[in-house]
């Protein structure tokens, strides 16, 4: 099997990382296989584990916490192709697969949702508190706080969430936890970058 993870942060272009080990650590630490030069992230904050044909993501206890998907990663859970991690400021992007060749035609990885420029106002603010240095990243942002960072009221707020969920195929029936739903599709799809 092989696979990788993609390191991103800020506006920084992606880099490529083989998952070549049995365990890979990722943390501040020097010893770290992928290091993260960033105070959010602990010195050995995150490992990923091979199992034969499976991949073990396990949070090390971290300071910060670690996000999949959207969600805290409060237990090992299993990686598929595409997932995502949150630690600190980085975005850890699974790819599970064989590797296209350098100058290979391939299809556009752009997502699949387009957003205009006040939805994807609306998915950055929901999503803030993942993306903030030194949050423990359990929770998306509430309606007072998307309509406070938007200088919009809290009705025109939730307007905007009920249609970027209608564009997410998120149901309505999802109640309390609708917004997280809408956060880990967003943060999936890469749509608050």
């Amino acid at each position: 099997m092989d696979a990788r993870i993609w390191v991103s942060s800020g506006g920084e272009a992606p880099r490529s990382v083989a998952l070549e080990g049995e365990l890979t650590v990722v943390g501040r630490s020097p010893e770290a296989d992928v290091r993260l030069e960033d105070e959010a992230v602990s010195w050995n904050h995150l490992e990923i584990e091979r199992r034969g044909e499976v991949l073990m993501a396990t949070d090390l206890d971290s300071r910060n916490g670690t996000v999949l998907n959207g969600e805290p990663l409060d237990r090992p859970r299993r990686l598929r192709n595409g997932d995502t991690l949150t630690v600190g400021g980085h975005r850890l992007e699974i790819a599970v697969g064989p590797v296209t060749p350098i100058g290979a035609t391939v299809p556009s990885s752009a997502p699949s949702v387009g957003l205009n420029e006040e939805e994807r106002a609306t998915a950055t603010a929901l999503t803030a508190p993942y993306r903030s240095e030194g949050a423990f990243a359990g929770r998306p942002a509430t309606r007072a706080e998307i309509a406070a960072a938007l200088h919009v009221s809290e009705r025109t707020a939730q307007r905007r969430l009920d249609a970027l969920a209608a564009k997410l195929d998120i149901p309505g029936d999802a109640g309390r936890d609708r917004p997280r739903q809408i956060a880990a599709r967003v943060i999936e799809l890469g749509l608050d970058r």
